[in-house]
């Protein structure tokens, strides 16, 4: 697929229709952060037809043009009116969250894979942002390898290393061919301490709603079963033998979850 027919299924965005052909779109799949719309190829081809956009700043798409509200108003305007429902991992997921946010209304169902809800201690978005300026520090100073070599030894993805090596090989290959200042403008866009708090919105969504985290996950599984206890009507899922990145680690309870199985 060009790149130009890759945009125009969602404009401003690179974006890939996955599922079934002949379908309108009624799905939204958001990456997480160094991902690209290549981590949803797990989408089965006679699932509902779905929009994977690369995120800004990510893939083919442009760096992010404005703030973080101003980014979740212009995704809201560029999707099509079929879009109904919305699945998003980390980034992508806290993304979704503030789609929801945003417009309540658009949206009957959401699927929210290892994410947060947003920090409301101002201690801790000053801790947050410290930590991002460093991650971004590192991509502006010393370019993609050192950055990417950083991001994978961290213990939030310590339970991949039991999975096949070419799986691993083919997330690092995606994570090399990013553009460093990309990355970096999407962290200072798109970071937790610049992200809405969204935990009362959230509690308030009429929407259906599913949220799953790994249970080796340990952080995450307690912002789950925080979600579960504020929104009662969740379906949440604590997903056995593994970690953070569910796409990549239980790609199986991911499409379950969005299909609502």
């Amino acid at each position: 697929m060009s790149d130009d027919a890759r945009t125009d299924l969602l404009r401003g965005y690179a974006c890939r229709r996955l599922g079934a052909p002949a379908q309108a779109p009624s799905t939204l799949l958001l990456h997480g952060f160094t991902g690209t719309s290549a981590d949803w190829d797990l989408w089965p081809g006679d699932a509902p037809a779905a929009l994977a956009p690369d995120l800004p700043g990510h893939g083919g798409s442009p760096d992010p043009a404005g703030d973080f509200a101003a980014e979740i108003r212009r995704l809201l305007d560029a999707l099509p009116a079929s879009v109904e429902r919305v699945a998003g991992y980390s980034l992508g997921g806290r993304i979704a969250l503030c789609l929801l946010a945003a417009a309540p209304e658009r949206f009957g169902a959401a699927t929210i894979v290892s994410a947060h809800p947003g920090l409301f201690n101002p201690a801790q978005r000053d801790g947050r942002r410290a930590l991002d300026q460093r991650w971004i520090g590192l991509l502006r100073d010393q370019g993609i390898r050192a950055f990417v070599d950083a991001w994978e030894s961290q213990a939030l993805f310590a339970t991949q290393t039991g999975l096949p090596a070419a799986i691993l090989a083919a997330q690092r290959r995606r994570r090399l061919a990013q553009r460093p200042a990309g990355l970096a403008a999407s962290l200072a866009c798109f970071g937790l301490a610049r992200m809405p708090d969204t935990w009362g919105a959230l509690a308030r969504w009429p929407g259906q709603l599913t949220w799953l985290a790994g249970a080796g996950d340990d952080k995450f599984v307690a912002i789950a079963k925080r979600v579960g206890r504020e929104r009662p009507a969740t379906d949440l899922r604590l997903v056995p033998d593994a970690g953070h990145n569910l796409l990549l680690e239980a790609p199986e309870a991911v499409v379950d979850a969005v299909l609502g199985r």
